[in-house]
C-alpha cells in the first residue's frame, strides 16, 4: 500500500513546486513593492490631506464604536467598504499605533493590484510580458497614495480584479465567470461611488463584443452608405437619449452638459495628459494604440475581447473624470483630477505588454495616439491652471504624476520650458521604439534589447515619480507635524478619552483643528462661536444663554449635552473652569496656544471676542468682546500698528454698552459710555473702561484699514485694523 502510496504522492509534490516557483516572480515584484511603500508609509508622520483623510477616520471610528458610521456623532454613509475594513484597527488603544497599522494595511491592498493586472495580461501575453505589465501597475505614482487614508488603496486593485473578471467572463462564456462578473460590477460602487462605471463599463463591453464578432463583421460587409449614415445617426440619437436621462438624474451632467462642454475636454485632457506624464509617455502612447488592431496581426478572441474590455474602461472613466472636474470648477475649483483616471493605467500597462510581446503595432493607431499624447505633453499640460505642469506647488494631491517634475524643479533646477522639452523627445522616441521592430525585422536579437530597455525604463521612470511622489507627501507631513506640535495626542493623554469639547472662533486656516482632531479621539463636538470651525461632520455653533452658558438643542431649559473638558481657541474663547494643559501650536505665521480646561457646570462662556486673527490683528474694522457675568472690574483694551508702512493715522471708536442676547446670540445693547482716539504707526495705546458686574459689550471701531502686501508685497492680503487686545481685572492694576 505504501508502494502506491509513494508514486501517487510525487507527482503532486513536484506540481506544488512547479507552482511556487512560477509564482515566485510575481510574489517578488509583489514583496519588493510592498516593502518600499512600508518604508514609505512608516516615514509620513501624519495625515494631512483634510478633509479626506479626516472624514474616512471619523466613519471607520464610529464603526469601530458602535457598528455604525458617523461624522462627529452625526450618522452618514460608509462612503466606501474601506472604512468598515479599517474599523477593527481603531480599536487599538494608541493612536499612532492604530494609524500605522492602518498605513501598513493599505500598502499591503494596493500594491496587489499587481496580480490581477498579471492575470489580465496573461490571458494575451507571456509571463515576462505580463510581469512587466503588473509591475508598471504597481509602481505607478499614484501608489503613493497607499499611505493615505482615503480609498484609493482599495479602489485601484479592485477596478483592476474587476477588469480582469470581465475579460475573463467574455472569453469563457463560463456560468461561474459571468456570475463573478454580475457580483463585483455591482459590488464595485460600494468599494467606491467612482466605480459605478465598472457596471456602465461592463454594458460597453458587451456592446463592443457584439459589434466585433465576425457574425456583425458580416453583417456590416453588407451595409451601403445609407446605412452607415442611420447608424450614425442611431449612435448620436443614443448618446444624446442617454445625456438627456443622465442630465435628468444628475446635477452634476446637466450642468456640465448645458453650459461647460469645453471643460470636459480640457480638463478631461489635463487629467490624462498627467497621467501619460506620470507613466513615462510611452505606455500611455502604447496603450492607446493597441487599441488598434495592426496589419498582418493574427485574429485572437482572447486579445479582441481585451480591446473591448480596455476601451470600454478607458472610454467610462474618461468620461467620468471629465464631467467631476468640469463640474468641481464651476462649485469648488479648477483641479488637475488624474486622481479619477488612475483606474485605467492597468489597461494601459496590459496593452502596452502586448505591443511588447507580438513587436507590432497599428501605424494608424500609432500616428493617431502619438499625436494625441503630444499634444497632451506638449501643449495641454504646458497652458494648464495655475503653474505649468503645476510646477510652483510642492505636490498636487488630486494629480501625483506631476511629482516627478516637481522634484525635478526643487533639486535640479529644472522649468517648465525644459521639462516640456524632454517631454516632447520622450513622446518621439516613444513612437521610434514602437516602430523600432518594425525596422529591425532582421535584427530581432536588437529589437529584443530596445524594447527590454524601454521596459526597464518605463517602470524606472514610473517607480522614480512615485518616490517622488511620497517624498513630497512625507515632506508635508513632517510640516504639519510642527504645525501640531508634539506630542500629538497630548488631549488624549490628559482626558483619558473624556468627552472633550472644542471650541474655536476666527480659524481661517483650519489644518490645526484637523490635525488635533486626527489626534485625540476624547475630541467629541467641534464648535466655533463664529462658523469659522467647517466639516467634515457637523460643526454648528452654541446657542448662549444669557450667564454664558452654551447648549445646542431648541430647548435651553435642560442644557442635557455636557462636556468634561474643552480645548480653547486663545485669545478669544475663554471658558469657566480650570487650566490644566497648554499646548503650543502653529497659525497665522506663529506660535499660538491652546487651552486645556477642566469645565465648569453648566458648560459655559466668561467672555468671548471677535474678528482678532491668531497673530492678534482685527479682521476689517470691528470688534466685539462679550462678558456675560461676574463682578464689576476694568477692561483693558490695548491696541496698536506695529508696522512702518506710509498709511496715515486711523481714528479708533470704542464704545460700552449692556449685554443682550438676540436671536441666541450676544449683542451690544444700551450703550453707556464712548472712548474715541487715534492709531498711527509704531505707536500703542491702551483705554481702560470701568466695566459693571452681571456682563457687559465693547464694540472697537477702526476707520481706515489697510493691505500689507500693498506696502511690502510679502502676500499678506488680508485687510487688517489694529493689533487689539482685551484683558479683564477685579480691580485696575497700578502699572
Amino acid at each position: 500500500m505504501s508502494a502506491l502510496a509513494t508514486p501517487r504522492s510525487a507527482p503532486r509534490s513536484a506540481t506544488l513546486t512547479d507552482r511556487l516557483l512560477a509564482a515566485a516572480p510575481l510574489a517578488s515584484v509583489y514583496l519588493w513593492l510592498s516593502g518600499i511603500y512600508m518604508v514609505e508609509a512608516w516615514r509620513r508622520s501624519t495625515p494631512w490631506l483634510f478633509g479626506d483623510e479626516l472624514e474616512f477616520t471619523q466613519l471607520s471610528r464610529a464603526i469601530a464604536a458602535t457598528g455604525h458610521p458617523a461624522e462627529r456623532g452625526v450618522p452618514h454613509s460608509a462612503d466606501s467598504v474601506i472604512t468598515y475594513l479599517i474599523a477593527p484597527l481603531w480599536r487599538i488603544h494608541d493612536v499612532a499605533t492604530a494609524y500605522s497599522a492602518i498605513k501598513y494595511v493599505d500598502v499591503l491592498i494596493m500594491a496587489a493590484v499587481v496580480f490581477p493586472t498579471y492575470l489580465l495580461a496573461r490571458m494575451i501575453v507571456g509571463k515576462t510580458a505580463a510581469l512587466f505589465a503588473a509591475a508598471g501597475a504597481g509602481a505607478i505614482p499614484a501608489l503613493a497614495y497607499s499611505s493615505y487614508l482615503v480609498e484609493e488603496p482599495i479602489a485601484y486593485p479592485y477596478a483592476a480584479l474587476c477588469f480582469f473578471v470581465i475579460a475573463k467572463a467574455f472569453v469563457t462564456r463560463s456560468r461561474r465567470w459571468i456570475a463573478a462578473t454580475i457580483i463585483v460590477s455591482a459590488f464595485a460602487p460600494i468599494v467606491r461611488t467612482e466605480l459605478v462605471m465598472i457596471p456602465a463599463a461592463l454594458v460597453l463591453v458587451a456592446l463592443f463584443a457584439a459589434w466585433s464578432s465576425d457574425r456583425a463583421r458580416q453583417w456590416r460587409s453588407t451595409w451601403s452608405t445609407g446605412d452607415w449614415v442611420g447608424c450614425v445617426v442611431l449612435l448620436l440619437g443614443a448618446i444624446f437619449f442617454l445625456t438627456a436621462i443622465g442630465s435628468h438624474h444628475s446635477t452634476e451632467i446637466f450642468r456640465v452638459t448645458r453650459g461647460y462642454k469645453h471643460r470636459l475636454i480640457n480638463e478631461g485632457d489635463w487629467a490624462a495628459g498627467t497621467l501619460a506624464l506620470g507613466m513615462g509617455v510611452l505606455p500611455f502612447m502604447a496603450g492607446l494604440a493597441a487599441l488598434f488592431r495592426a496589419r498582418g496581426e493574427p485574429r485572437s478572441r482572447e486579445v479582441r475581447l481585451f480591446r473591448c474590455v480596455s476601451l470600454a474602461g478607458i472610454v467610462a472613466f474618461a468620461l467620468y473624470t471629465g464631467i467631476k472636474a468640469a463640474y468641481l470648477s464651476t462649485v469648488f475649483a479648477t483641479r488637475v483630477e488624474e486622481r479619477n483616471l488612475i483606474y485605467i493605467a492597468p489597461l494601459l500597462f496590459v496593452g502596452t505588454a502586448l505591443v511588447f510581446s507580438r513587436r507590432r503595432v497599428s501605424t494608424v493607431g500609432l500616428a493617431v495616439t502619438g499625436a494625441y499624447t503630444l499634444y497632451l505633453v506638449g501643449y495641454a499640460l504646458y497652458h494648464v491652471t495655475q503653474y505649468p505642469y503645476q510646477m510652483g506647488v510642492q505636490l498636487y494631491s488630486d494629480a501625483l504624476g506631476f511629482a516627478i517634475v516637481q522634484q525635478g524643479n526643487r533639486d535640479l533646477s529644472w522649468t517648465p520650458h525644459l521639462v516640456r522639452e524632454v517631454l516632447i523627445v520622450m513622446s518621439v522616441v516613444s513612437v521610434l521604439v514602437l516602430l523600432a521592430p518594425r525596422f529591425l525585422r532582421n535584427r530581432a536579437r536588437v529589437a529584443a534589447i530596445v524594447t527590454a530597455v524601454a521596459a526597464v525604463g518605463v517602470v524606472g521612470w514610473n517607480l522614480t515619480g512615485e518616490l517622488a511622489a511620497s517624498a513630497g507627501t512625507s515632506s508635508i507631513a513632517q510640516q504639519a507635524a510642527t504645525t501640531l506640535g508634539r506630542p500629538f495626542s497630548w488631549v488624549d493623554d490628559t482626558t483619558h478619552l473624556a468627552p472633550t469639547l472644542y471650541m474655536g472662533e476666527e480659524e481661517h486656516d483650519q489644518n490645526p483643528e484637523w490635525l488635533l482632531e486626527f489626534w485625540n479621539r476624547s475630541l467629541a463636538r467641534i464648535s466655533s462661536l463664529d462658523g469659522s470651525v467647517l466639516g467634515p461632520g457637523f460643526s454648528g455653533s452654541p446657542n448662549i444663554l444669557r450667564d454664558g452658558a452654551l447648549y445646542w438643542t431648541n430647548a435651553p431649559g435642560t442644557l442635557p449635552i455636557q462636556y468634561a473638558y474643552a480645548v480653547e481657541d486663545l485669545p478669544c474663547i475663554d471658558m469657566a473652569g480650570a487650566t490644566v494643559k497648554t499646548h503650543q501650536y502653529r497659525a497665522g505665521g506663529g506660535p499660538q496656544t491652546w487651552a486645556l480646561l477642566r469645565l465648569a457646570r453648566p458648560n459655559r462662556l466668561q467672555s468671548t471676542c471677535t474678528d482678532i486673527y491668531p497673530d492678534g490683528w482685527t479682521n476689517g474694522t470691528a470688534s466685539f468682546y462679550y462678558r456675560f457675568s461676574g463682578a464689576a472690574g476694568w477692561l483693558r483694551v490695548a491696541y496698536s500698528r506695529p508696522v512702518n508702512y506710509p498709511i496715515k493715522p486711523s481714528p479708533i471708536h470704542i464704545t460700552l454698552g449692556k449685554l443682550q442676547i438676540k436671536e441666541q446670540q450676544p449683542a451690544l445693547g444700551q450703550v453707556t459710555k464712548n472712548v474715541d482716539s487715534t492709531i498711527g504707526n509704531i505707536q500703542p495705546k491702551v483705554a481702560w473702561l470701568r466695566v459693571p458686574a452681571g456682563g457687559f459689550a465693547v464694540h472697537v471701531v477702526v476707520d481706515h484699514t489697510f493691505v500689507p502686501d500693498a506696502y511690502d508685497h510679502r502676500g499678506d492680503k488680508r485687510q487688517l485694523g489694529v493689533m487689539l487686545t482685551y484683558r479683564f481685572f477685579r480691580t485696575k492694576p497700578h502699572r
